[in-house]
């Protein structure tokens, strides 16, 4: 072997290591080669760029949407994902095509496609530069916008769907198009989480889709259901309205006889359920309850199945969508069937691992039930007023008299503040010492008047033993115009200000 062919090899060697270690842009120089190592190192080259096309094609296909051309979920999570390591305030809007399956049933999958497609071009034009679009479901979009504050951004969705109703209304198209939406601002260096977000956005979309759906024309409705095919044990809308009405309690109605069932959309959510009808629901649900508890609760459901039992009420575990067991009380009852009605299993589950937020010293709502009123109030497009009340030297208190004296100045403290609010707000306990009230009817001049009644008549001597002692204490208020963030970052806002809010004396503690 002469010395230039022993080069020309160990070149190809080092050009594949090179690539195996990542560097996907160096190229081989073949002309540099000897003649008879030549045709190897082209032919190397040719298949270098095949796979190269191939990986292209693949990560193409890993984030991009075929149908629409738009980002995927997957893309979706890319994007996020560097929103989030920059610490960016955006906004998302969670989209949801109206009646698609029902265009799908009744014009078939091509006009269906030619739907999604409509909905899509409709949202793009509706976008700012710096937006973008991505389509994570069959009917499901998500809109990303890095600037928009999020009453903007409804709006502007709010015209987008408008002009489409109008426009495919009165038979201009084979059926009126329209979407529902859910906006959430979030500023992930203020606390905010991706759960939260998809939470928010996703409930609103969902209430939006109850309260705005369009209604189609009853000429040449869908097609008729099978003989064989019973109809819905509850009207939907009215089932998932019942549903949303509390985050912690989920409802659910199960035919017996065919298998069918009615789920709500929080059930879904928060247990990774496929659907809000799915099929054999029991089976799905007994996978997912804790191995220690499965064959108990198994037992009981099948009692309740084959009619040995009308009622069924256990506490057991039951995995979360985050992967973790949350302890659920399920009641439930059996309705037997007549010759026109099928048999029913009907209940409720409650989520005990959210449903407990209650604070045991004050019997007011804890930091969850506070955080829960909070995003509540995010649905509803009004101002609010918070107050926050902040009671100093607790910790003295504990040391000096124990921790039995500091609960007894903190539950004469939230009597007082209920005395304050009774009537016109919700208070809650916030995190140790800090209480929150919470106001959604009244102007800030009124709030205001509050705060000034909470500073006069909260610090009322607490008697500790023979000692009468009245607590120091600070009182901040914020007011909002609409509240357009999320629980978490309105929170930190009120605790900078009770930080820096002047301390009402009280009985100094040597």
């Amino acid at each position: 072997m002469n010395e230039s062919y022993r080069l020309g090899e160990q070149s190809i060697i080092a050009h594949l290591q090179r690539l195996a270690n990542g560097a996907s842009t160096t190229e081989l120089d073949v002309a540099a080669l000897p003649p008879e190592l030549r045709a190897i190192g082209e032919q190397l080259q040719k298949t270098l760029a095949i796979l190269q096309q191939e990986r292209e094609l693949l990560e193409h296909g890993a984030y991009i949407d075929s149908l629409t051309n738009l980002g995927n979920r997957g893309g979706l999570d890319r994007h996020v994902d560097q929103l989030w390591r920059k610490g960016t305030p955006f906004t998302c809007a969670y989209i949801d095509i109206d009646r698609l399956k029902h265009c799908n049933d009744k014009f078939g999958h091509a006009e269906g496609n030619r739907y999604i497609l409509s909905i899509c071009r409709a949202l793009t034009e509706t976008m700012e530069h710096d937006e973008l679009l991505f389509r994570i479901g069959g009917d499901e979009f998500v809109l990303i916008s890095p600037t928009t504050d999020e009453a903007e951004l409804e709006q502007r969705l709010e015209r987008t769907r408008a002009n489409l109703i109008e426009a495919t209304s009165d038979g201009k198209a084979p059926m009126i198009a329209s979407f529902s939406f859910g906006c959430s601002r979030v500023d992930p260096l203020a606390g905010d989480t991706r759960r939260q977000m998809t939470k928010d956005a996703d409930r609103k979309m969902y209430r939006y889709k109850l309260m705005y759906r369009v209604q189609q024309p009853e000429e040449g409705d869908a097609p008729q259901r099978p003989v064989t095919e019973q109809p819905p044990p509850c009207n939907d809308r009215v089932f998932q309205a019942i549903s949303m009405s509390s985050e912690t309690r989920y409802p659910f109605i199960i035919n017996l006889d065919t298998g069918e069932s009615q789920w709500s959309v929080n059930a879904v959510r928060d247990f990774d359920l496929p659907s809000q009808h799915p099929y054999n629901s029991l089976d799905i649900w007994l996978a997912r309850v804790h191995p220690e508890d499965r064959d108990n609760v198994r037992a009981e459901l099948d009692m309740v199945v084959n009619g040995t039992w009308h009622f069924h009420c256990m506490q057991y575990r039951v995995m979360n969508t985050a992967g973790k067991y949350a302890l659920c009380d399920c009641t439930g009852y059996r309705l037997d069937g007549t010759d026109t009605e099928p048999n029913m299993y009907v209940g409720i589950v409650t989520n005990r691992s959210l449903a407990d937020t209650t604070d045991s010293v004050t019997g007011l709502g804890d930091i969850h039930a506070l955080v829960n009123a909070i995003g509540e109030m995010r649905r509803v497009a009004r101002n609010a007023d918070l107050i926050a009340i902040k009671i100093d030297e607790i910790a003295q208190v504990n040391a000096r008299f124990g921790f039995d004296a500091g609960d007894r100045v903190l539950a004469e403290s939230a009597a007082c503040l209920m005395d304050c609010s009774r009537g016109k707000g919700r208070l809650f306990r916030s995190t140790g010492p800090m209480f929150v009230a919470l106001f959604d009817e009244l102007d800030p001049e009124e709030t205001d008047a509050v705060a000034d009644e909470i500073e006069r008549f909260l610090g009322s001597p607490v008697l500790l033993g023979s000692f009468e002692y009245q607590p120091p204490l600070r009182v901040a208020t914020l007011h909002l115009d609409a509240v357009d963030r999320q629980p978490v970052s309105i929170l930190n806002e009120l605790n900078a200000l009770i930080k820096e809010a002047p301390q009402v004396p009280g009985t100094k503690l040597d």
